[in-house]
């Protein structure tokens, strides 16, 4: 084939060497912005065109609908209508087709059902129930995920039972019994089952399997770092007849380590295919130098990843911008306001920009300046903050606390935590408010007490839950003129177990759930500053206010599709933005708190994910990327000071400025960078009256952060709302000091230095 052929025409020389291997096992390194899509999709046509191979004996394998969608619409730019020829799809897709054909042979009806997660949660539901184990205990989301895991693992009901070392575990094996059981007895295969059953085909019919080995005389595979121990097998025995192998993969972007997946089947393929090419995609056609030095610096440093380096001949464009906020708030605000002077400057559409975290919680501070500033964003792969059913379920209380006519709140929570409160007891709740128009407490109270024969009888079991309800909300109620936003919150949270209403119900995500319950916490600890105070004379009034306006705002993303995304790391793979905004580059955040446990605890694989992590975030900015951070930030609901990432030390200074346009200093041993932080006003960055206010009380907690406690138990002090006061006690606290003051007429408060107008008298 000539090398000016149009094939090859638009291909640089590794991906004309890769599209033109004719045969054997072939092993693509492709770096993120190489081209590897547009690799593979010349790769079928070259085998087509030029090799002779029919269209019926290629496989390609892709790991989403969407990348097999793109994939295909490639080839039929190249191949035109020989392109329906090809067998082409997901894992699961392909593993679905073989199973209707040759399903039989392991006993499985070629008309077996598909569970998906909504009934494969309601056949362990059952199952639960008809055993008698407790969900609140085994919450089926947890038992579901470890039966998932272990078939990821490859070990049945029988194996997993034998392997059992805790009562969870037993549990566990106890439904995946029955969960098999039932599968079987419904004709029907779960999504892993999609895989495992044509591996147990493969394996017990070795004619079945020549048939499909023979067949496909190549077979390609993308996304081949982030395939797992079934996928691997099964991508190994098609092959076995005919050898050739093309994977397409990149040991640097392997960040799905929790979904089984398994960077080390790369060097297990060269392993159990001798002689396996390999060719490096090095060229990014994507990123600028600066963003792509920046990244290769950070990935560079990875323990034992193949060496592989990434050039551009892009120009340099615009640094790197590496923003140090003095406060979580103001972290928000910057991008914000960036976002919008770029759109000025630049004439840039809100659909060039996206915000990639590592976690939800962290989305809260971005949208609460997006708003702010009439910004339009859509959340990908996630629910707006406000939105979270855990956040929700909380400010709902909160509300029932703060009014108890609030009908629409009483209703939310009257059952969570599981009471025993059902549907028709709160039908009958909200009857009875209604036609005696009282408040649903005072209806709840009514019917609790069993002593009016007008009223409906309830038994004594629903009359007890109604009870324990009153009594909790009642009990944070009688406190809400005395105490914090963030105490009441915490008072709900002990007297309804909602932690451990999290874990039971939800153990797969509890972690993550409870991180958005602290990260409201974190919310409503900036309302310290005015308990007793504010325009109506009470703290939780102004917080429910701000928290309204925040969250009664229309979805941006429903009616705007030229909107900011807002995105997670892991879910961001695949993408790419003309500018991106990576946020909480700190640690415990960036890299993530468990990874640095792990690593004190002697285990780095964790930290080295988190290190691809964040060169994926990087790599998916084309022309700018910021990189931000917070000195302080309340974080699972205290007020923290973590050190920056220290992924930010491994980039070279020369890549990296100051919003102002300084160069970078050096870092200093602490982890922070010799300059202070970039005030409010500097260029670019506009901040609201609330961040001017955060801005001012970070710089108040940097002031106060030594040993010495700044005042003295027994000095006098005054406050702009409490007026003035005695000090009983001054602690310091991790980047603050608590404060508590005995108030003339207002009580016993206690305040947080860094929001506390607070002054010595």
């Amino acid at each position: 084939m000539a090398s000016d052929h149009p094939l090859l025409a638009s291909l640089n020389e590794a991906q004309r060497h890769a599209v033109q291997v004719r045969g054997g096992p072939l092993m693509i390194l492709a770096g993120p912005g190489s081209g590897k899509t547009r690799v593979i999709a010349h790769r079928i046509a070259y085998l087509v065109e030029e090799v002779g191979v029919p269209g019926w004996r290629i496989l390609a394998v892709t790991f989403t609908n969407k990348a097999a969608r793109e994939m295909r619409e490639r080839v039929e730019g190249l191949l035109g209508e020989r392109a329906l020829e090809l067998t082409m799809g997901t894992f699961h897709s392909i593993c679905a087709r073989i199973l209707r054909r040759d399903g039989w042979a392991i006993d499985l009806p070629t008309d077996f059902a598909i569970y998906d997660t909504d009934d494969q949660m309601a056949l362990v539901k059952v199952i639960q129930a008809n055993q008698h184990i407790d969900p609140k205990r085994f919450a089926p989301r947890a038992v579901l995920s470890a039966i998932s895991s272990a078939k990821n693992e490859r070990r049945d009901a029988p194996a997993y039972a034998r392997g059992v070392g805790s009562y969870f575990e037993e549990i566990v094996a106890r439904v995946y019994e029955d969960y098999e059981a039932s599968l079987r007895r419904n004709g029907a295969v779960d999504f892993d089952d999609l895989l495992g059953h044509v591996l147990r085909l493969f394996e017990e019919h070795e004619d079945v399997l020549r048939r499909y080995a023979e067949k496909y005389e190549h077979t390609l595979i993308d996304e081949f770092q982030d395939t797992n121990l079934v996928q691997y097998e099964l991508a190994r025995l098609l092959a076995s007849v005919h050898r050739n192998l093309t994977v397409v993969g990149d040991p640097d972007q392997s960040i799905y380590s929790w979904r089984a997946a398994d960077v080390r089947n790369i060097q297990k393929l060269q392993a159990d295919f001798p002689g396996t090419e390999v060719v490096l995609l090095e060229q990014n056609y994507r990123s600028t130098g600066h963003i792509l030095r920046a990244a290769h610096a950070i990935i560079s440093k990875a323990e034992g990843r193949p060496e592989k380096g990434l050039w551009t001949d892009n120009a340099d464009g615009a640094p790197i911008v590496e923003y140090e906020a003095p406060y979580g708030e103001e972290e928000g605000l910057f991008i914000a306001s960036e976002i919008r002077r770029l759109s000025r400057t630049e004439d840039r559409q809100p659909a060039e920009f996206a915000v990639m975290y590592r976690t939800n919680a962290q989305s809260r501070s971005v949208e609460e300046a997006f708003i702010q500033q009439a910004i339009p964003y859509r959340i990908v792969g996630g629910t707006r903050f406000y939105d979270r059913r855990e956040v929700r379920d909380l400010i709902a209380y909160l509300r029932l606390v703060h009014n108890e006519f609030d009908s629409i709140a009483f209703e939310r929570i009257a059952n969570v935590p599981v009471r025993g409160i059902g549907a028709k007891t709160i039908g009958e709740v909200m009857r009875v408010s209604s036609e005696q128009d009282i408040s649903p407490l005072a209806a709840a109270t009514r019917l609790a007490r069993g002593d009016d024969p007008s009223l409906p009888q309830l038994r004594g079991d629903l009359r007890s839950s109604l009870v324990v309800f009153i009594e909790q909300i009642d009990g944070v109620a009688a406190d809400r003129e005395r105490v914090s936003v963030a105490e009441l919150l915490d008072r709900i949270i002990e007297v309804t177990g909602y932690h451990q209403h999290l874990q039971k119900t939800d153990g797969e995500h509890a972690e993550v759930r409870w991180e958005n319950v602290q990260e409201l916490r974190s919310v409503a600890a900036q309302y310290v500053d005015v308990v007793g105070g504010g325009d109506d004379g009470t703290s939780l009034s102004s917080f429910l206010e701000e928290v309204a306006l925040v969250s009664d705002v229309d979805d941006p993303s429903a009616d705007a599709p030229a909107a900011v995304t807002l995105i997670t790391l892991h879910s961001a793979k695949g993408l790419e933005y003309p500018v991106v905004f990576m946020p909480g580059m700190e640690e415990t955040l960036l890299p993530h708190k468990r990874a640095v446990e792990a690593q004190q605890a002697g285990d780095r694989s964790e930290m080295e994910e988190e290190r691809r992590l964040c060169y994926v975030g990087m790599t998916r900015a084309r022309e700018r990327l910021y990189l931000t951070r917070a000195r302080r930030r309340f974080l699972y609901g205290d007020l923290r000071a973590n050190p920056a990432s220290r992924f930010l030390s491994d980039i070279p200074q020369e890549e990296v400025v100051e919003p102002t346009g300084a160069r970078r200093a050096a870092p200093r041993e602490d982890g922070w960078g010799d300059r202070e932080a970039v005030p409010a006003g500097a260029p670019g960055v506009s901040l609201s009256p609330r961040g001017l206010r955060a801005a001012a009380a970070a710089r108040q907690a940097q002031e106060s952060q030594s040993e010495t406690p700044v005042f003295q138990p027994g000095e006098r002090v005054k406050h702009s709302k409490f007026g003035p006061g005695v000090v009983i006690a001054c602690e310091v606290v991790p980047g603050d000091q608590q404060v508590t003051v005995a108030f003339e007429g207002q009580g016993v408060k206690r305040l947080l230095l860094s929001f506390a107008p607070l002054a010595k008298a």
